[in-house]
């Protein structure tokens, strides 16, 4: 252990460390240093060391040792995590140790650390420390200094660096051995590398591929010609025009910059690019939908003028040319709108144009006047035209003007087709009524029935008579059909409603049927979705629609096939959806508008009325929804079926045929 006062006995030295501090001052890595004595002095000279923090330090202190555990100096070195110890022999342990700094401030002290000290450790008493303090002082505020040069320049070179990635052009500092110095974010992008692909390699290997300056390729350097022009304190712009790797054309405009040192001596040059591709595009653009701006101005078939707010004419297409008959080059010579255009009327139509209430301020919507031609011919027209504005103020107009008279032709010819339309409408209300006679006519078919079946009765031995009666029973049965269906059609009301599942609905549907003949030899394939709720209207009539879609299926697949009816529930939209599909031949494209005519029908006489699919037309209507109908390319039928979640009630209004009832 070390004693902080002197040791009696022991007289004062003078011990050195001069080789350690030497091979210290020039070798660059840090003195391993350990002190014995935990005092104030200890303490302040690790503040020090704390407080002036650099990269390297040129000191690094391994351990403390001092009797005392709670000395100053021990507390703060064991808060720093360095190696404290009341043994000073302890010390002499510690790996790689260079120097021992005695700091107790007593010779006795030292002349023991002398004495017992490894021999390839130094000893520096407190009185040398005080000079090595000094020097490390020293050292480590030029290193403080240096360090804040340092972080000064990274900070303007970062800074530099944030103002060259702000800009939207290419930016590159080339030395005067052609490699590249600085780039920006944008030059990165655009040539698609990397800063640690660009910075000291040759602008030429960088821009342009090449092993060897581009003089040497034949080609100009601008750089080179850039530090020349430098000396002379100028700058220049090129334009360049290149291929690229793609084989695209390019063009690019490049500023060149000289950098000068101190001594006013060009050691840099600045080029800043930028590539103008899409700007010479976006030119080519222009022109080229000035030129088709032109040709389509040219080549409408309405008439354009354009003029300025005195009427001068500026454009004058062909359309105004055939329109008038004037060519553009005498309406030019002429140079006036009054030439074809009445003046008050242009008057009134800018002062509408310049009001709300005539289309959108500025515009007008189409009105009807007349032109003159240059024959003095009356040309009725509709005129649309737009006030031009640059920069809010009116520097024209343009109209457009159609020429009407084959329009008025058209027009007059629909009035004929229209009256033509009323009167079949009229005898269309002949056949309705003729419908409603029918009505009447049911009565008088029941008695015939009657009377028919007794008669067959009566002469039952008589199979002449008998076959002759029964010819006059099925026409009269079939009479009474179509009169019914005409009694349903004429239906305009949901009947009785109640809510029913979907499968519930096919199911039973199908089973009328599934026993006929006509469908043995037809496979019946359904696909109901799971979890589809109940349906509410009238069960009956939507069992008529569905009857009816298989019994069309059936006949058209010939009692061969495959009926398929699928059926699922679309929650965005609160729908059944229903399809049902055959694999028959399908309905020819021209006859698709038509099944739904009432008494349309592409079956054989006597075999269908043509009111079926109109009946179900109207059931799907009465409950909100709708019915229509696909063929595939492949072939086949599908009729797609919609109805809402809860049908629509429907007041019961009068029969569609007078003379009708439920």
């Amino acid at each position: 252990m070390i004693p902080t006062g002197r040791l009696d006995g022991i007289h004062n030295k003078s011990y050195g460390g001069s080789s350690t501090l030497s091979s210290f001052e020039g070798a660059g890595q840090p003195l391993n240093v350990a002190i014995m004595g935990g005092g104030k002095r200890c303490k302040k000279f690790l503040e020090f060391l704390q407080l002036t923090q650099v990269p390297n330090p040129p000191i690094r202190i391994l351990g403390v040792s001092d009797l005392d555990e709670n000395s100053p100096c021990m507390i703060y070195a064991r808060k720093l995590g360095i190696h404290t110890t009341t043994d000073f022999r302890d010390i002499y342990r510690l790996k790689d140790l260079h120097l021992i700094i005695e700091l107790a401030g007593s010779p006795q002290v030292a002349d023991l650390i002398y004495q017992t000290k490894p021999p390839e450790v130094s000893l520096l008493d407190h009185k040398g420390a005080a000079l090595l303090y000094s020097l490390v002082q020293m050292e480590m505020q030029r290193a403080k200094v240096e360090r804040e040069r340092q972080e000064y320049e990274q900070r303007q070179r970062k800074r530099i660096q944030v103002i060259l990635n702000s800009l939207p052009y290419r930016v590159m500092v080339v030395n005067r051995d052609f490699t590249i110095d600085t780039v920006n974010q944008t030059f990165l992008e655009e040539m698609g590398v990397t800063e640690e692909e660009v910075i000291g390699k040759p602008c030429y290997e960088v821009r342009h591929s090449l092993d060897k300056p581009c003089n040497r390729y034949g080609k100009p350097c601008y750089l080179e010609e850039g530090f020349k022009i430098g000396e002379h304190k100028k700058f220049s712009s090129i334009y360049k025009e290149y291929v690229d790797e793609n084989n695209e054309q390019r063009f690019e405009v490049s500023t060149i910059a000289p950098i000068f040192d101190e001594g006013g001596n060009v050691v840099q040059i600045l080029e800043v690019s930028r590539d103008i591709t899409d700007r010479i595009k976006l030119e080519k653009e222009v022109e080229k939908a000035k030129t088709f701006f032109q040709n389509v101005i040219e080549s409408t078939v309405d008439g354009i003028v354009v003029v300025d707010t005195k009427g001068n004419v500026l454009i004058f297409n062909e359309g105004m040319e055939r329109l008038t008959g004037y060519s553009t080059k005498e309406i030019m010579n002429k140079g006036h709108l009054s030439n074809f255009y009445d003046i008050e009327t242009a008057k009134e139509n800018m002062r509408k144009m310049r009001s709300d209430q005539y289309g959108p301020p500025g515009k007008l919507n189409p009105v009807t006047m007349t032109i003159t031609t240059k024959d003095g011919e009356k040309i009725p027209v509709t005129l649309s035209a737009s006030i031009i504005t640059i920069d809010g103020k009116e520097v024209g107009s343009v109209g457009v003007f159609t020429d009407m008279r084959e329009i008025l032709q058209m027009r007059k010819e629909l009035e004929q087709a229209h009256l033509q339309l009323v009167q079949s409408e009229k005898i269309a209300s002949v056949g309705r009524m003729a419908a409603g006679v029918a009505h009447e006519i049911n009565n008088p078919l029941s008695g015939i029935l009657i009377y028919a079946e007794l008669l067959k009765e009566a002469i039952k031995d008589n199979h002449q008579l008998t076959s002759d009666v029964q010819e006059i029973i099925d026409q009269t049965l079939r009479c009474k059909k179509i009169v019914a269906e005409l009694l349903e059609f004429s239906r305009q009301s949901i009947g009785k409603t109640s809510a029913f599942t979907v499968e519930e609905l096919v199911t039973k549907s199908l089973n009328l049927l599934i026993n006929q003949a006509s469908f043995q030899d037809i496979k019946v394939i359904t696909e109901i979705e799971s979890d589809i709720p109940e349906m509410i209207g009238d069960f009956g009539q939507l069992q008529q629609v569905l009857t009816n879609l298989f019994i069309n299926a059936a006949d058209a697949m010939q009692g061969k096939g495959t009926l398929t009816i699928r059926a699922r529930f679309n929650k965005d939209e609160n729908k059944f959806l229903i399809e049902v599909a055959d694999t028959g031949p399908g309905i020819p494209e021209h006859l698709r508008d038509k099944i739904f005519d009432i008494f349309f029908t592409t079956k054989p006489v006597g075999k269908g009325t043509g009111l079926g699919l109109s009946i179900s037309q109207n059931i799907m209507n009465l409950h909100g929804g709708n019915i229509r109908v696909e063929c595939p390319p492949d072939g086949g039928t599908v009729f797609y079926i919609e109805l809402p979640l809860e049908s629509k009630t429907t007041v019961s209004e009068e029969p569609l045929f007078v003379g009708m009832s439920e």
